[in-house]
């Protein structure tokens, strides 16, 4: 079947709803449809390596970013379970796995990343998980629930929230992971260091500088092995070791795609063809805030840059300016990071760093800030630190001539 759509957006996650709102608000009468691989409306992610794992009571419902109702009382069309397997950039149609095409005017292409799996043997036994949908977390929950011993494949985002969530939930926990300290990614050693303390005055064990050789089990996992030889049992293993953007339909397509940082944009967020827009996590763009070009992988992003992308798709022309904005919640402390990851090359620590109540921050040869990590026990805090700590990136100030004043620390 061959249909027609002013607006098409590819991808089923938050860029795509924020800009189905963003065009909605500014374009009342033009059809807009979205098509989701998943068989969920729109969901957030950051619950579920947290809140979902912590609560018996917490629904995936809680998780969907619109009510019932909305997307048709908006007159958004929403098509989950269908995936977009071919775009014609010549007639401007996508074609789809249900064998229908769809001509639209407008494309968006926010199409995510998928988890990265580690190769070896016995990856694929039941109780390896990946976490990267709302099925996967489902998944987890249920096994969670039944488990005593958990491995953490990797010390980044995913690997610390799910092993604080494991830990709270009384299960003998053991982080993996082949650098010297968790966050490696944009963490100091400092902040690595009190990370891992906090970690281990819980419960947690690490075991850093080592690597998972194999999956060990008879159709369930029973154990995991390192490269160093050791062995731990485990009823479950959570493989966090990053993602894999979904850019094979944008290089089908025949667009500019960057093998590491995805679609290539502009400021506006639009490719070379002008019928074309990418957001969230594929989308390779201009950062003004911080003068380079990037991609980001977080929650924030998607929510941004779908937001810009669906103004600028119904007529606004307003570049994407955002300070990258990272989160994170970890037994009873909270961090949020702004800036570019691991873009200083220095760091000063300012505030209680034992106490939990610090912020880090990162800066260039020349002294200027590039990013700030905030982490602190209070949640009502974060927001204001964080705005502090965009403020000062935007100003390029100098790192050397701050103090814990400026941030009330």
């Amino acid at each position: 079947m061959r249909e027609a759509s002013d607006y098409v957006l590819i991808g089923g996650g938050l860029a795509s709803a924020a800009a189905a709102q963003a065009i909605r608000t500014r374009d009342p009468e033009r059809s807009i449809v979205i098509v989701g691989e998943e068989i969920h409306p729109p969901y957030e992610r950051p619950p579920l390596s947290s809140d979902y794992l912590l609560s018996d009571e917490w629904t995936s419902e809680k998780a969907f970013l619109k009510p019932d109702g909305f997307y048709a009382d908006k007159r958004i069309e929403l098509r989950t379970g269908v995936k977009a397997t071919a775009i014609d950039r010549v007639a401007r149609t996508v074609m789809l796995n249900t064998g229908d095409r769809v001509r639209y005017e407008k494309l968006l292409l926010a199409t995510g990343a998928r988890a990265r799996r580690l190769n070896g043997q016995g990856r694929d036994l039941a109780g390896v998980f990946v976490l990267r949908t709302l099925s996967d977390a489902e998944a987890l929950r249920r096994a969670i629930l039944q488990s005593k011993r958990a491995v953490m494949v990797g010390a980044g985002y995913i690997g610390m929230e799910v092993a604080s969530a494991c830990a709270q939930r009384g299960i003998e926990t053991t982080v993996v992971d082949r650098n010297n300290r968790p966050w490696s990614g944009f963490a100091s050693p400092a902040l690595g260091g009190f990370l891992r303390e906090y970690y281990e005055a819980r419960g947690v064990r690490f075991l850093l500088g080592d690597e998972v050789a194999t999956f060990v089990g008879d159709g369930q996992l029973a154990a995991v092995t390192t490269k160093s030889g050791e062995k731990i049992e485990a009823d479950l293993a959570v493989v966090g070791i990053g993602a894999i953007l979904n850019t094979e339909l944008a290089r089908e397509a025949g667009l500019e795609v960057d093998e590491r940082h995805g679609v290539k944009v502009n400021a506006f967020l639009q490719t070379a063809d002008p019928h074309i827009w990418a957001a969230g996590d594929i989308a390779f763009f201009e950062d003004l805030a911080l003068d380079r070009q990037w991609h980001v992988e977080h929650f924030m992003n998607a929510e941004w840059q779908g937001d810009a992308a669906g103004a600028i798709m119904a007529g606004e022309r307003k570049p994407y300016n955002k300070v990258a904005y990272f989160f994170s919640d970890l037994f009873d402390i909270h961090m949020c990071l702004r800036g570019a990851p691991s873009a200083g090359t220095q760091t000063v620590v300012l505030g209680d760093l034992p106490g939990a109540e610090f912020v880090e921050l990162s800066h260039d040869h020349a002294g200027r800030l590039q990013m700030g990590v905030a982490i602190t026990r209070d949640p009502s805090r974060l927001d204001p630190l964080a705005d502090i700590l965009e403020g000062l990136i935007r100003e390029r100030a100098n790192v050397q001539a701050l103090s814990a004043a400026a941030f009330d620390l």
